[in-house]
């Protein structure tokens, strides 16, 4: 039996359908060129599909996953705009700035799943993000506090102030 709600499940169902991407060379650029990016032409096959926290936007060969979600603070959104720049650098598969409303968007094209093994992984992480992000901001703060501790008692000690 599944720990997750019905909505969870309905989500990551339609992000697995954002998956089923497959080859097209454009007519007009003569490429494998991303028509969720471009949405110059009818060809693109454009279909939309909101989720509890997000929105899908899905063509033929690429998908954009735009997830929202309650930062607590300046704290948390400084970390998801650093993450998002990490994963943006490290493998595309994240926007650098995600689509205007949203707290991250996931790009993800044909060609990037031609490079994938797991798929499913994949899925499961863009289902369960908002979740791994949160519970990690909680490591970020506590770190951040184990080293305010220490730093403020050190430089006390360096003050001579105890």
């Amino acid at each position: 039996m599944s720990s997750h709600s019905p909505e969870f499940l309905e989500d990551k169902e339609k992000i697995r359908q954002a998956m089923k991407l497959e080859r097209y060379v454009c007519p007009h650029r003569e490429i494998n060129y991303p028509c969720v990016i471009c949405k110059d032409c009818r060809d693109m096959d454009l279909k939309q599909f909101p989720l509890k926290n997000g929105f899908i936007e899905k063509t033929r060969n690429s998908s954009l996953i735009s997830l929202i979600f309650d930062l607590r603070d300046p704290f948390d959104d400084m970390l998801l705009k650093r993450l998002s720049v990490a994963l943006y650098e490290a493998s595309g598969i994240v926007q650098k700035e995600p689509e205007l409303g949203f707290s991250i968007t996931f790009y993800v094209s044909e060609a990037l799943l031609e490079k994938i093994t797991e798929i499913e992984k994949l899925i499961d992480f863009i289902a369960d993000f908002q979740h791994k992000f949160l519970s990690e901001t909680i490591a970020a703060r506590s770190a951040l506090n184990k080293w305010e501790r220490s730093t403020t008692k050190r430089l006390l000690w360096d003050m001579s102030i105890q």
